[in-house]
């Protein structure tokens, strides 16, 4: 357990069950732990640390941060008796700030409708992601928005696109990070924390990882074995979501409506049927080649969609847990599998997990994107 703001670690937590966690790229991921309750000394030191956003839960393997952020909720049981926490990762944060510069000030009289309020940017996808976060975590005039987060140096090359985010529009931070990520070549991004020591004392710290759009690792992709270390294969044939054009709704109402539009021919000209998406979740964006961008990258993420596998792979063995990271590119050697031909196939780890049904000793792949050798 570690204070929130400064990720001083203050306590090793007893605990009563195996953790539960999740990352994923592009999202704040989250845990699950239970500690023992006794009804004395127990419960009086889980009462000391158990406050809610205040502090935060690392889960670790070994020297391995696999997730940590803030306490969100918790439920005690007097049956058992335990405590149930759950919380995010630190992206979770940013989704509870309001997005303005980090110069705005509100005692000296400044207000969101404001242009001093508005943060205005010409530069590279990833270095806009950058500057969303140091806005969040380094305001001048607002107390506790520092939080542990390492940025990443900025790219010396100057891009040119652009993005103005206006105070009166009472978005978070986090919302503008998630939307930049969903665009025509937005950059992944994933906090990744860490455990370090500083002055004899430890703390957990959380390393903002950005791609270029996507994050990848050097040399080749990690190989995990069907059925030695890559130990099962869930897959599934759902086009629930499957569309060959995308519509997204801006800002306006009726004729006066702003929307993006993208479409894919390629499966329709070899007698696949027209099917539309309409994307509503950027309603406040005001700008055509904006929301041009995320139709193109809807049509990208939901046409000509391949099975969706959930692959679970041993923790303790080559290629190891901490070695690899969610955005890393991952090979399947497949043999002997009942429906899947035998080959190499090849995946991107958009995240990894371990839930109560997860074996000890092993952890749970969400994976995108699919190409056999």
């Amino acid at each position: 357990m570690y204070d929130t703001t400064t990720g001083k670690v203050l306590y090793d937590l007893e605990l009563a069950a195996e953790p539960e966690w999740s990352e994923k790229i592009n999202d704040p991921g989250g845990w699950k732990i239970t500690v023992p309750l006794d009804g004395g000394p127990r419960t009086v030191r889980v009462r000391e640390w158990c406050v809610r956003w205040r502090f935060s839960v690392a889960v670790l393997r070994g020297g391995q941060v696999c997730q940590a952020g803030p306490i969100v909720a918790y439920t005690p049981d007097t049956s058992t008796p335990t405590m149930t926490l759950s919380g995010k990762g630190v992206w979770e944060l940013l989704n509870r700030r309001l997005l303005h510069n980090a110069i705005y000030n509100p005692a000296a009289g400044g207000r969101l409708t404001d242009a001093s309020a508005d943060i205005n940017l010409t530069d590279t996808l990833p270095d806009i992601a950058r500057e969303i976060v140091n806005h969040a975590i380094n305001m001048s005039f607002l107390l506790g928005s520092n939080l542990p987060i390492d940025l990443p140096a900025l790219d010396p090359t100057q891009g040119t696109n652009v993005r103005n985010y206006h105070g009166y529009d009472m978005v978070t931070f986090g919302q503008r990070l998630q939307e930049l990520t969903q665009v025509d070549g937005g950059p992944d991004v994933l906090f990744r924390p860490y455990l370090t020591v500083t002055g004899g004392a430890r703390y957990i710290r959380h390393e903002m990882k950005v791609g270029k759009p996507y994050l990848v690792q050097p040399g080749v992709p990690m190989l995990f074995d069907y059925p030695s270390n890559l130990t099962d294969i869930t897959l599934s044939g759902d086009g629930s979501n499957d569309a060959n054009s995308a519509y997204v709704k801006g800002t306006g109402n009726e004729s006066g409506s702003l929307y993006g539009y993208a479409s894919d021919t390629s499966l329709v000209s070899l007698g696949w049927p027209l099917m539309d998406m309409v994307d509503s979740g950027h309603t406040s964006t005001p700008v055509q080649s904006t929301l041009d961008s995320w139709a193109v990258a809807d049509v990208a993420l939901y046409s000509n969609q391949p099975e969706q596998w959930q692959t679970t792979v041993l923790a303790d063995t080559e290629p190891r847990l901490g070695s690899y990271s969610s955005g890393h590119y991952v090979n399947y050697a497949v043999k002997g599998h009942l429906w899947i031909k035998d080959g190499i196939y090849s995946w991107r780890l958009i995240g990894m997990s371990r839930t109560s049904s997860t074996p000890r000793d092993r952890v749970d792949h969400q994976i995108q994107a699919v190409r056999q050798s």
